[in-house]
């Protein structure tokens, strides 16, 4: 910006957004406020179209400093203004413009990519993986999944119930019938009309042999007994 703000042309007054009458030190302290913000610095990153726009409003903003901050320069150029107010009636409208603020277009905030997780990756090749399939055949391979875990499940069931297969050598010392609730009732082995041969007579808390099953006999004791048919 060349010279003397003519018309809809700012003066450096109106660069600076001072008065015309305004001292020293407030011109000093406008023109560094300005500065600081239009400063090409501030605009790295920014449009192409906003960085030439910062340089150019910079170098009017210097060029109304180097002028008003000079003594004789300023003197100069305010006989220049008033000669021309005198001369051109339109300078007193465009003197009442004061200098207008410039906002650059805010510079897009830079995003880190986000990479998917471990689990992310898995479940979308699975999901690769099984879209081409049929889903009567999906279908079909739950069902067998889950066949196969409840067959598994019965299996461990069975493997952990203890069932005498091989009858003891031990001596009989009686027989016994289940009583009310689980406790065992001795009685004699005749005719095969009892449910369980007894072949030892242990303390409660005591264990019986692998091949015997434990029943309460009452008076702090357990028979060790031995089933012919294991009662349902």
């Amino acid at each position: 910006m060349g010279g003397i703000g003519m018309g809809e042309r700012q003066t450096f007054y109106q660069i600076l957004g001072v008065p015309e009458n305004a001292k020293p030190e407030e011109i000093r302290a406008s023109y560094l406020a300005k500065a600081r913000k239009l400063h090409p610095d501030n605009f790295r990153g920014a449009p192409k179209r906003d960085q030439a726009r910062s340089e150019e409003l910079m170098r009017e903003l210097n060029q109304a400093w180097s002028t008003l901050s000079n003594k004789q320069k300023r003197s100069k150029y305010d006989l220049k203004i008033a000669s021309q107010k005198s001369g051109n009636s339109s300078y007193a409208s465009s003197n009442r413009t004061s200098y207008q603020e410039w906002t650059p277009e805010p510079t897009p905030k830079k995003t880190t990519p986000r990479y998917a997780t471990k689990e992310e990756m898995e479940l979308t090749w699975f999901a690769k993986l099984v879209k081409p399939l049929p889903l009567a055949l999906i279908l079909a391979a739950v069902v067998a999944v889950a066949v196969i875990a409840s067959i598994g499940i019965d299996n461990n069931d069975g493997a952990n119930k203890t069932i005498p297969v091989e009858r003891p050598t031990d001596p009989v010392l009686g027989c016994m019938n289940r009583g009310t609730g689980s406790q065992g009732i001795r009685v004699q082995c005749v005719n095969g009309e009892f449910d369980a041969t007894i072949y030892r007579i242990v303390s409660a808390g005591e264990e019986c042999p692998n091949s015997l099953e434990a029943v309460y006999a009452g008076n702090g004791e357990m028979f060790c007994v031995f089933y012919e048919d294991k009662p349902s």
